[in-house]
């Protein structure tokens, strides 16, 4: 039922978005939703639909990623199986849980993180410590040990739980975690990133189709242009100097808290 300028506004904002969370290794669910919602989408339509194509953008994004190593599969199993249950659980009960706490819960998780990743990559350029990746292949590939992994299980199906329910794969909350909690690598963090949202979004997607609530029309036209955009992010994000990659995930997730803010009281 949109006009043709709605949805030619949604194709070309999907795109966008594409690019940017391409590079950041984020598929910025958190953008679209709320836009869809503004102009009139069924919020449990618009949850279903930005899942999938979370989905589809993840799986164009991660080619590249996969062609540059940039994904390290032992943590994709550790924290991507437990949230896949979780992502099940919330998109299946999507419709008798309040969007409007978990949205709350989740703007302000992206506030926080996203302002402590501001902090630590500005420290570190005036400090001067920016440097290239070390080409080490064992150096920031994630430090799992048995405290690690069992935070990051629990972790993972919590945000498994709130992204399934709201249709976002939640990939914003994720992305701090591996960098400051696992110390990955930026560039291996943002690949991982794209991999987990693959299984946490196509978890959460299943909760919603056994309820019958996808617009496949709707699906394939947002979800084109994001794979196509997040296909050319993920190339130039596999070259982008790590503190600098990092201040830019901060900026994007501190740009689109406002929206996730709005989407629950107003959306």
């Amino acid at each position: 039922e949109l006009s043709g300028i709605q949805l030619t506004g949604l194709i070309i904002m999907s795109l966008i978005v594409g690019v940017v969370g391409g590079i950041g290794g984020i598929a910025l669910g958190v953008v679209r939703l709320p836009v869809m919602t503004a102009i009139g989408v069924d919020p449990l339509i618009a949850a279903s639909t930005n899942l999938f194509v979370s989905v589809l953008g993840s799986l164009a994004g991660s080619w590249p990623a996969i062609l540059q190593n940039r994904i390290v599969y032992r943590v994709v199993l550790v924290i991507g199986i437990p949230a896949i249950g979780g992502s099940f659980v919330g998109g299946l009960y999507a419709d008798i849980i309040s969007r409007t706490v978990l949205l709350t819960i989740v703007a302000l998780l992206l506030v926080w993180s996203s302002v402590m990743m501001i902090t630590r990559a500005m420290a570190e350029l005036r400090s001067d410590e920016s440097s290239p990746e070390t080409s080490d292949p064992n150096i920031g590939r994630g430090d799992l040990n048995r405290k690690t992994v069992t935070r990051e299980s629990f972790v993972g199906v919590a945000i498994g739980l709130i992204g399934g329910a709201v249709g976002l794969a939640l990939g914003v909350l994720r992305m701090p975690a591996l960098i400051h909690v696992l110390k990955m690598k930026p560039s291996l963090a943002a690949g991982t990133n794209l991999a987990l949202t693959i299984l946490v979004g196509s978890s959460g997607f299943a909760g919603h189709l056994f309820r019958g609530r996808v617009d496949w029309l709707l699906v394939a036209a947002i979800g084109v242009p994001a794979m196509i955009g997040m296909f050319a992010g993920s190339k130039m994000g596999g070259n982008t100097d790590p503190t600098k990659l990092r201040l830019v995930v901060g900026i994007v997730l501190l740009g689109v808290s406002p929206l996730v803010f709005y989407d629950a009281f107003w959306g």
